[in-house]
C-alpha cells in the first residue's frame, strides 16, 4: 500500500516521474513543460448506486488505468481529451473501515497535461478547485450480491439484512476507459460511473431471463386491465370502454389491482351475481298432473 503517496506527489516532478510521462509523449518533455495533478479515482466504499469495488478489484484497476485519458462528462471523443494518467497507487486509511470489513482503500492517480496557451484556463480551474470531482468509466466481468454471492437474486441494494445494507460487489475488472471531470460523482470523494460487461452466453441468458420476466409482467398487467374494464362496465355501463381503457393506461400495477378489486365489490353490490343457468323453482299444482295419473 502507498500511505501518504499523494503528499509525496505534491513535492514536484522528479526524474522518475518524467520517465513515466515520456512513455506517452512523442518527444521527451521537461518538468517545466507539463502540469501534473493527483486525484482520487474511486475507493472500496458503497457508492450512490449501491455498488462497490473490493480491494482486489482496485488492485486490478490500478494497472488498467495507466495511460488512460481524462475527459469531461464521459463524452468519449478525441477532441474532449484533457489529460493523461501516468501513475497510479492504492492508498489506505488506517483506522477507517469500508463495508465488508476491509480497510478503507482509495485508488489514486496522477495525470499530466502540457503547459500551453490553450491549457492555461484548465490549469487555473484545477488549481482553484473548480475542476475537482472525478468519475471513472470501466468494465467488470461480474457483479454479485454482498448477501448471497449470486449475480441474479432477489436482494435489493440498500435493504437491511443481518445488520448490513445489501450492495453489489464489482469483481474482475476487464478494462478501464477513462476518468472524467463531473459535477456530481456517484461515489463520495471521487465518483464512479461503471459499465457492467458480461461475455457471450452469460449476457444472452441474462437478457433472456429479463425478457421472460417482462413478458409475464405484460400479461399480468393485461389481466388487471381487463378486470377493471369488465367490472367498470357493469357499474358504469354508460361510460365507453375506450375512455376507461385510456384512463387506466398510466396506472401502476398496484393501482390497477386496487381499482379492479374496488369495481368488483361495487358490481357485486349493485348486481348480485348468480349462475347463468340458475334453475327456477317450479311450482307444480297437483291438478296439473292429475291427468297423467294411471
Amino acid at each position: 500500500m502507498a500511505e501518504g503517496i499523494r503528499e509525496a506527489w505534491e513535492q514536484g516532478l522528479t526524474a522518475a516521474d518524467m520517465e513515466k510521462i515520456n512513455r506517452y509523449t512523442r518527444r521527451a518533455f521537461g518538468p517545466e513543460e507539463v502540469f501534473a495533478f493527483s486525484m482520487v479515482l474511486c475507493d472500496n466504499r458503497v457508492d450512490r448506486d449501491g455498488e462497490r469495488f473490493p480491494v482486489e478489484s482496485l488492485q486490478k484497476l490500478r494497472e488498467l488505468f495507466l495511460g488512460k485519458t481524462c475527459i469531461f462528462g464521459h463524452q468519449q471523443v478525441g477532441a474532449n481529451q484533457a489529460a493523461r494518467i501516468f501513475d497510479t497507487a492504492l492508498e489506505e486509511e488506517p483506522g477507517q473501515e469500508a463495508e465488508g470489513g476491509e480497510t478503507l482503500t482509495r485508488l489514486i492517480a496522477r495525470a499530466y497535461l502540457p503547459r500551453t496557451k490553450g491549457t492555461e484556463e484548465m490549469i487555473a480551474l484545477i488549481d482553484s478547485g473548480m475542476l475537482k470531482e472525478v468519475s471513472v468509466s470501466c468494465a467488470v466481468a461480474r457483479r454479485v450480491c454482498s448477501a448471497c454471492g449470486q449475480e441474479q437474486c432477489g436482494h435489493v441494494p440498500g435493504e437491511g439484512l443481518n445488520g448490513q445494507a445489501v450492495h453489489r460487489l464489482l469483481l474482475e475488472p476487464t478494462d478501464a476507459y477513462e476518468c472524467s471531470f463531473v459535477a456530481v460523482p456517484a461515489q463520495k470523494g471521487a465518483g464512479v460511473v461503471k459499465r457492467y460487461a458480461r461475455q457471450g452466453e452469460g449476457l444472452k441468458k441474462a437478457w433472456q431471463a429479463l425478457e421472460q420476466e417482462a413478458q409475464w409482467g405484460r400479461k399480468y398487467r393485461e389481466s388487471l386491465t381487463e378486470k377493471v374494464l369488465k367490472y367498470s362496465a357493469l357499474v358504469q355501463p354508460e361510460l365507453p370502454r375506450e375512455v376507461m381503457k385510456s384512463a387506466v393506461r398510466g396506472l401502476s400495477m398496484e393501482e390497477l389491482d386496487m381499482m379492479g378489486r374496488t369495481y368488483e365489490k361495487l358490481a357485486q353490490k349493485a348486481l348480485p351475481l348468480r349462475p347463468q343457468l340458475a334453475p327456477e323453482r317450479a311450482r307444480v299444482r297437483e291438478d296439473e298432473n292429475k291427468a297423467f295419473q294411471i
